[in-house]
């Protein structure tokens, strides 16, 4: 795709056009809640701006995002990223996609890697030492810091991924927790 024809879809936005995959992928999200129902912003502009302009700005938005993506070379990830808002689509094509079972290291990794998204890249943006996404997706919990910590660095990469960060975190440390209780003493 021809550069310019590139710039356009960051322009739409909002973005330099060096702007990393997360940066599109939040940008997606804050214009897609702005531009939907019944914003704030939009509310002075009453009849001006008709729902028939508003729902065109969103497929204006969306087209930039899809077009971004593909660019990117991650068109695999894109049906993850457009849910990672935490709503399920009305015809459950996430479920399907993710299915019910637990969402477990190995499996984080199996779904980062269909996405076409490197370890690095997710070191890189969250600002973390690869050796600590390593041991998450690994499992390897005697590297893996306190619980509290965890939390955090879980939830951003279930982020990232456009995963359900509640969902990922929640199962995972259940299984840390569980891991803990049997090879840490309990004080008395």
């Amino acid at each position: 795709m021809p550069k310019d024809e590139l710039k356009k879809y960051y322009d739409m936005l909002e973005l330099p056009s060096d702007a990393p995959l997360r940066d599109i992928h939040n940008s997606f999200l804050r214009l897609k809640k702005l531009y939907s129902g019944d914003s704030i912003v939009l509310a002075p502009l009453g009849e001006e701006f008709s729902e028939k302009k508003r729902k065109r700005v969103l497929e204006q938005i969306e087209e930039a995002y899809l077009k971004l993506l593909e660019a990117k070379k991650d068109a695999p990830s894109r049906t993850a990223l457009l849910f990672s808002d935490g709503h399920e689509p009305e015809d459950g094509a996430e479920r399907d996609k993710i299915g019910d079972a637990p969402l477990t290291g190995p499996s984080l990794r199996k779904l980062r890697e269909k996405a076409g998204v490197d370890l690095n890249e997710i070191a890189k943006e969250m600002k973390l030492r690869m050796e600590l996404l390593k041991s998450v997706e690994d499992e390897k919990y005697e590297a893996l810091p306190e619980a509290i910590y965890l939390k955090v660095h879980l939830k951003n990469y279930a982020s990232f991924l456009g995963l359900d960060p509640v969902r990922v975190t929640e199962e995972y440390l259940r299984r840390y927790q569980a891991w803990k209780e049997k090879t840490v003493p309990t004080e008395k």
